[in-house]
């Protein structure tokens, strides 16, 4: 839909950008922090790995400078459970939340709001060798503690949570659960009884910040996109519907309305993939459910229908970090529609709209845009030029869906491109980039680790005085 006119953003909309903490901080062995299994992760030898990453960790003054200058009212960051309880549970590491006490505290100064996520992959490792982390039940009251020593430590300053980050992309990648071996079928299995335990676990932190009298908003940051079909034929059209099931709002019914759908519930049990579920679970989900949700949206899909055959029975899943085909389900395919990274994400901006629209009508929430951006290969040029005109483009057209999603009737409290500075992607170290500040660094040249501000810098800059005006 087309408007003739459109509404200014709110004037407290809260223009900002996000890190996470394994990615940005380094300083991975220092002052007492523990190992998490990002650390377990067998490095490989052609990227760098995060023990140093951006050096956030010795440099947090000058990094909030650097955001005050940018103009960002909120700062999406996320807390390393292991820097505040090196074994997960049990004893405190003082200077770990004199760090993040620290951060909090120049945030505040320059007028910046705090956006904290409570767990971004780096589950403590000493939990995964005490009784196997998520996949057994013990974990759900450690997580319980650490987010309630987390709300009396850094509340009276935080007022918006976010619990767990891209759940469904943790249960199905197993190394982020420290999973091991080859046996996928017992992984995804285990990852769905995992996912149960996240759930009531996140629950019971709602729970916890309920009852602590928490002032704010408190929700999961959720790695979600829009899936289209990949044409009229009602056979796709079924596929992305029943992609945007498996992939999407099977967590989304959990956080928010404590159920499996039926359809779950039977894809569920067609491949044995059912979790243990004590009573009250489900109840305590829906007694307790988000008060806001944290969106991350990168790229939209493309689906066709895939009948499964003698070759590929119910079940089959192709081999891939996250699901692109399952027989009787869906497969991924090219949009021809449109443009992609140099990674290969296709670019769809109305897809965030479309994205925004369709939590808003699902579950009614307000939403915080908690990643969107672009990774590419930047180059530094002369006299300290980054010139990302391509960032700027992908961002730009991402702010006006968001303007429209708004207009549609969407509550968006505010927007955290990804990211604020340059950071250690997971799977391609520092030749893939996402900030709007470069780091002096390549992998395993660390340079001189200065911070220079991109074209991108210049132009957000702007973009946020205007309060979006200049869309």
């Amino acid at each position: 839909m087309e408007y003739k006119s459109y509404t200014s953003f709110d004037p407290n909309f809260l223009w900002g950008a996000g890190t996470a903490s394994f990615q940005v901080e380094g300083a991975a062995k220092e002052d007492g922090k523990g190992l998490s299994v990002i650390d377990m992760i067998k490095k490989n030898p052609t990227i760098t790995d995060f023990s140093i990453a951006s050096d956030h960790y010795h440099r947090v003054e000058e990094d909030v400078a650097l955001m005050a200058e940018l103009g960002l009212k909120v700062y999406r960051f996320s807390i390393a459970w292991t820097r505040i309880f090196p074994n997960g549970n049990g004893e405190v590491n003082e200077k770990g939340v004199a760090f993040y006490n620290r951060l909090i505290d120049e945030l505040i100064k320059h007028n910046i709001e705090p956006l904290v996520t409570i767990y971004h992959f780096d589950y403590p490792q000493s939990l995964v060798e005490q009784y196997g982390g998520w996949v057994s039940r013990k974990s759900i009251e450690d997580y319980r503690a650490y987010a309630e020593f987390l709300f009396k430590t850094y509340g009276d300053r935080v007022k918006y949570w976010l619990t767990i980050n891209e759940q469904d992309h943790v249960v199905r990648i197993p190394s982020r659960l420290g999973l091991t071996g080859d046996n996928h079928y017992e992984q995804l299995r285990l990852g769905y009884q995992a996912n149960h335990h996240m759930c009531v676990a996140t629950a019971l932190a709602i729970k916890t910040f309920h009852d602590l009298g928490m002032e704010g908003k408190i929700g999961p940051a959720i790695s979600y996109s829009i899936i289209h079909p990949a044409s009229s034929h009602p056979d796709d059209i079924l596929a992305s519907k029943d992609a945007m099931l498996i992939k999407n709002n099977y967590l989304m019914d959990l956080h928010c309305y404590g159920e499996y759908s039926p359809r779950f519930q039977r894809y569920l049990e067609d491949r044995n993939f059912t979790p243990t579920i004590e009573d009250g679970d489900l109840a305590l989900m829906k007694q307790y459910p988000p008060t806001m949700l944290g969106v991350n949206y990168y790229f939209s899909e493309a689906v066709r229908a895939f009948p499964a055959t003698e070759e590929f029975p119910i079940g089959y899943q192709k081999k891939a970090l996250l699901p692109e085909a399952e027989a009787g389900v869906f497969e991924v395919v090219k949009n021809e529609n449109l443009a992609a990274t140099d990674w290969g994400w296709e670019i769809d901006p109305v897809g965030l709209r479309l994205t925004l629209n369709e939590l808003h009508d699902r579950y009614n929430l307000p939403i915080f845009i908690t990643e969107n951006g672009i990774g590419a290969y930047d180059k530094l040029e002369e006299e300290d030029i980054i010139q990302d005109d391509y960032r700027i483009s992908y961002l730009k057209e991402h702010m006006k869906q968001v303007k429209a999603a708004i207009n549609d009737g969407v509550t968006v409290l505010g927007y955290c491109a990804w990211s604020f500075i340059d950071i250690v992607s997971g799977r391609n170290g520092m030749e893939k980039r996402y900030g709007f500040v470069y780091v002096n660094r390549e992998d395993f040249d660390l340079k001189d680790m200065r911070r220079i501000k991109k074209e991108s810098f210049h132009w957000y800059q702007k973009l946020i005085a205007s309060n979006g005006e200049d869309l």
